[in-house]
């Protein structure tokens, strides 16, 4: 029968949790990697926004796009720069149409609509009773 000391005890715990390392490291590595690849897609998307040229006009959604906000001192203050901004880049986000059509395929998939006209018909069990109201968004 051998008898271990504590120190040939822990040595031989950490020489088993070295061999164990090894998977978890392979695990920091990839995690890594996903962090780092959504990191660079982030900054390429911001890159791209900035160096290329806004679209003035939408083609599929037959409208004029909205063009960059100056800022002024009081636009910045009374907060419609940011607004105006937000509008802006939601209108010139890169890839923009790409991500529509994705968006409009996925939908008719999951819905079971086809047509050009995206009206989706839904069949309600149960009764709607609003006591005679109309349903209205203040705004």
């Amino acid at each position: 029968m051998q008898i271990l000391t504590a120190f040939q005890i822990n040595r031989k715990n950490r020489e088993q949790a070295g061999r164990k390392l090894s998977g978890y490291s392979l695990y920091k590595f990839f995690a890594f990697l996903i962090v780092l690849a959504f990191c660079a897609t982030l900054f390429t998307f911001f890159l791209y926004s900035i160096f290329d040229t806004d679209k003035t006009i939408s083609e599929s959604e037959n409208r004029t796009l909205a063009t960059r906000p100056k800022a002024t001192v009081t636009s910045i203050f009374d907060g419609s720069f940011m607004t105006d901004f937000e509008s802006y880049y939601t209108d010139t986000f890169p890839f923009r149409d790409t991500f529509l059509a994705v968006n409009r395929k996925l939908s008719a998939f999951f819905t079971g609509t086809r047509s050009k006209d995206d009206v989706v018909l839904v069949e309600k069990q149960e009764k709607d009773d609003f006591a005679g109201q109309d349903i209205t968004y203040d705004e």
